[in-house]
């Protein structure tokens, strides 16, 4: 049995109607893939995690300060820096603001 699984970050990330659309949509679009003979059998999970039990870059979350902040994005340009290093690519370019996903 296939299970298509989505984690989200609870009453930050979908509503419950995104989350109803999201089903449905992976769903066909696991059996747009396979056939309609699995689509029986096609588990898909939503799992939720509370606010304060998860984290980035050590921190717990969420810290909008620090997502915001001159550290998170001072490891972002070290990581693509690195990495960049290794695949040959052009310089990094600058971080990309972090959206208020919340409102």
């Amino acid at each position: 049995m296939p299970i298509i699984t989505v984690q989200f970050i609870k009453d930050v990330v979908a509503t419950p109607e995104q989350k109803r659309e999201l089903i449905e949509k992976l769903t066909d679009t696991f059996v747009g893939v396979l056939g309609e003979v699995v689509r029986p059998y096609v588990y898909c999970l939503i799992q939720e995690t509370p606010q304060a039990e998860w984290g980035i870059a050590g921190k717990p979350m969420p810290d909008l300060a620090f997502l915001t902040g001159p550290q998170y994005a001072d490891y972002h340009a070290k990581a693509n820096a690195i990495m960049s290093s290794v695949i040959g690519g052009a310089p990094p370019t600058e971080p990309e603001p972090v959206k208020d996903w919340g409102s």
